[in-house]
């Protein structure tokens, strides 16, 4: 077994990589116009201060160790590298080309090297466990392990005067040697947060090819899975480099210590004697340890699936795409993957750009904020983005106040957004069809939409709706208006009112509590028969949203023929959501059993529930106790005056008369004088402020409310909540919106290989 190792920062030195810029003069060539300087002159003459600079140490010793790897006679059959040289172990790899991993350290060397206020200690003479143990009893919140080198070497990492302060604790625990290092900033711990999500981003444009060798990670300290690679080198950032660990797996399979061979800078090796001291003090992993590891591998894998000699290609299950590839390409993404808008912008303009940039769709949450807000957002997302870059907006449905259907109207079109989630109609409204409308052109005698509607709902009958052509009388209004035009209106009654339909299920928020098993079925028998009436026109999808959580989940809305998925409450979970922290926190402890249905604020007259959060909270018990003093009395006056005390001690925390004054100060005189008109009304008034209320200390995570949180969430967050315990995903803080899209879709298409390989099976 040979086993090429590449160092990290440390290793370093003046006049390392003499004689190999010489040796590959065009790969030097490629790695200055990188850069932007010289790598032969920085790494032979320095100066050492500047060689030692983060920003400049890490490419330098990747430009090292992938010249000195290609000088090799040999190749290996096994490579890691620690911390940084782990990218010098893909190239050697072929999971990345050398520019391309050049371009990855040097982005990865300017955002660590721009962290402060952090330093690092190499402690000597203490174990995993007791440094574990000094770190837990002395509630050093601010110290983290950050590299495990040897059983008994080991270094943290943390805030620079939590680690200098922390020597005494540690050298009384038994350290031999306590060394704080010359370094700037608290590496491969939380503290690299910002870097590591900025790094996320950098890493999407990034191609990665599929591994010729094994390469064994830091961040699991086993052989990188392909299909996880991109999301492993992006964790590496934040997670603790398991160096000690990854050679005790490698003496398990069978290595020695000749079988490693060091590549990098000459000097005094700085890896190889980490293998000599983990073989000394610990040997390699339990033998049951890995059994059991790779008895659970073999468990895991798909059975193979015998292939017929006469079957096509596309007979045959494989590597499964998800979704829609007509999909993707119509909306121009490379994922059929869409997050639905969340209200008041907890789908954020961050999210939003993330999704975008991984090739996947977002919707910015507009509803229940003003218009001004929304064009701020819709600013800020265009200015992050490429043109024709895919996102969207939230146009949620207002029937009583049709003026803001309008108002955001005229801002789409103002500001040149192409596509819309239209949420909550049950019937086109004039708005609606008018932002249809001014994005219809003709092209060679058909008529293209560029103002794309995807209609989230779940009933038939208003999929009907939106799979015809804007109603006649819609249409007549818009043209004698003026608002379009005789040709626009010509137009619109020859296309649908929608690009695709979203069929929502039970769902956080406001749902019909509709069961997919059902619904899908019957919506895509709707689409399918209005399809011919549209010949000329682009195929019309149709998406699962509700429910989406799991693999699993999203298997089984595949299989049902869904184009695309659609997930919602496990993005409300996600370090990109814009709500608080402290919801966050409620989210990510909830189960699948954590959640109930609640009146909706905004229509609880009419019975509407939405599906939140119960767990910790009263918000579900009060809201309905205020629907049942709604329909039992005619006025706040005739409330008893137990009910009353309770109301105005504990649901609202001030006189009902303080709450009245409060709504009154919004309202127009019109509707005030309707309310003490109606006192019916003014009740309605008064309660649905709670609501707003609760909402809104949810979202600004005012502690001193949080039993009244207003979360709207359904059970997928709970069912993902279990299916990533016991990983980084397990914390929200390791969550981001477009990592765990990638993620879901990835396991979903082993889901589907693996049930399919199961079926064939079966058949033989």
């Amino acid at each position: 077994m040979k086993i090429f190792m590449f160092p990290g920062q440390g290793a370093q030195r003046i006049g390392m990589g003499a004689g190999l810029f010489e040796a590959f003069p065009d790969l030097v060539a490629q790695a200055d116009r990188t850069l932007g300087y010289s790598i032969a002159d920085l790494c032979l003459a320095g100066p050492i201060e500047r060689l030692t600079r983060t920003n400049h140490t890490q490419p330098a010793l990747y430009v090292v160790s992938a010249l000195k790897f290609l000088q090799m006679e040999t190749r290996p059959d096994i490579v890691l590298g620690h911390s940084v040289g782990e990218y010098a172990a893909l190239f050697a790899a072929g999971a990345v080309d050398f520019v391309a991993g050049l371009k990855l350290v040097q982005r990865r060397g300017e955002l660590m090297d721009r962290a402060t206020g952090g330093g690092m200690a190499a402690i000597i003479g203490l174990d995993a466990d007791q440094i574990a143990a000094v770190i837990r009893d002395n509630s050093l919140s601010d110290v983290f392990v950050a590299n495990y080198n040897t059983p008994r070497q080991i270094v943290v990492s943390g805030a620079k005067d939590a680690i200098v302060a922390a020597e005494p604790l540690f050298r009384s625990a038994g350290a031999s040697h306590y060394v704080v290092l010359q370094v700037g900033g608290a590496f491969h711990t939380p503290f690299m947060e910002q870097a590591r999500r900025d790094f996320a981003a950098f890493v999407a444009d990034i191609a990665f090819a599929t591994p010729t060798l094994p390469i064994i990670s830091n961040v699991t300290a086993r052989p990188h899975d392909p299909a996880r690679l991109r999301e492993r080198m992006v964790e590496q950032i934040t997670a603790p480099v398991r160096w000690c660990d990854s050679i005790r797996w490698l003496l398990a399979k069978g290595a020695r210590f000749e079988d490693f061979t060091e590549i990098g800078p000459d000097g005094p090796p700085v890896v190889k004697p980490m293998v000599k001291r983990t073989e000394t003090e610990a040997g390699p992993l339990d033998p049951a340890i890995l059994a059991a590891e790779e008895a659970q591998a073999a468990a895991a894998a798909p059975p193979p699936v015998p292939v017929p000699a006469s079957a096509p290609p596309a007979a045959v299950p494989g590597r499964f795409r998800i979704g829609s590839a007509a999909f993707c390409q119509s909306f121009g993404l490379r994922h059929a993957y869409v997050a639905g808008a969340m209200y008041q912008g907890i789908s954020s303009v961050e999210m939003v750009v993330r999704l975008a940039r991984a090739g996947m769709l977002g919707f910015f949450g507009a509803g229940g904020l003003s218009i001004a807000a929304v064009g701020q957002a819709i600013a800020a997302i265009q200015a992050e983005l490429p043109d024709r870059a895919p996102f969207g907006v939230n146009y949620i449905a207002h029937v009583n106040h049709p003026a803001l259907e309008e108002q955001l109207t005229d801002l789409l079109v103002q500001t040149g957004v192409r596509m819309v989630e239209a949420s909550a109609f049950m019937d086109v409204t004039p708005a609606l069809a008018r932002y249809r409308a001014v994005g219809l052109v003709e092209e060679n005698g058909r008529i293209r939409a560029t103002n794309r509607i995807v209609a989230k709902l779940s009933r038939p009958e208003i999929a009907e709706l939106f799979l015809s052509p804007a109603p006649e009388r819609v249409v007549a209004r818009l043209r004698d208006s003026g608002a379009i035009t005789a040709q626009q209106a010509e137009w619109l009654g020859r296309v649908p009112m929608a690009d695709a339909i979203t069929v929502e299920s039970d769902s956080g928020g406001h749902t019909d509590q509709g069961m997919p098993f059902t619904l899908i079925p019957a919506i895509l028998r709707v689409r399918d028969a209005v399809a011919a009436r549209f010949p000329d026109f682009e195929p019309i999808f149709v998406g699962a949203g509700g429910g989406i959580g799991t693999p699993e989940a999203a298997a089984a809305v595949l299989m049902l023929g869904a184009d695309y998925l659609v997930t919602g409450s496990i993005n409300q979970c996600t370090i990109e959501a814009g709500t608080s922290p402290v919801v966050k926190d409620l989210l990510e402890g909830a189960a699948v059993q954590d959640m109930a249905y609640a009146p909706s604020g905004e229509m609880f007259e009419l019975g509407s529930k939405v599906q939140v959060l119960k767990k910790g909270l009263f918000f579900p018990a009060r809201a309905d106790k205020l629907v049942a003093l709604y329909r039992q009395y005619e006025s706040l006056d005739a409330i008893d005056p137990a009910s009353r005390r309770q109301l105005e001690d504990r649901t609202f925390q001030r006189p009902l008369a303080a709450v009245w004054d409060q709504v009154k100060a919004r309202l127009s005189p019109e509707e005030i004088e309707r309310a003490e008109r109606m006192p019916k009304h003014k009740m309605a008034l008064v309660f649905r402020r709670y609501f707003k209320d609760c909402s809104r200390w949810a979202l600004d995570g005012d502690t001193s409310h949080k039993v009244d949180f207003q979360i709207h969430c359904g059970p997928a967050l709970g069912a993902f909540n279990q299916w990533v315990a016991d990983t980084p995903l397990a914390s929200w803080r390791n969550r981001h919106v477009d990592e765990i899209g990638l993620k879901l879709l990835a396991e979903t298409a082993r889901v589907l290989e693996t049930s399919f390989a199961r079926l064939e099976g079966q058949a033989r």
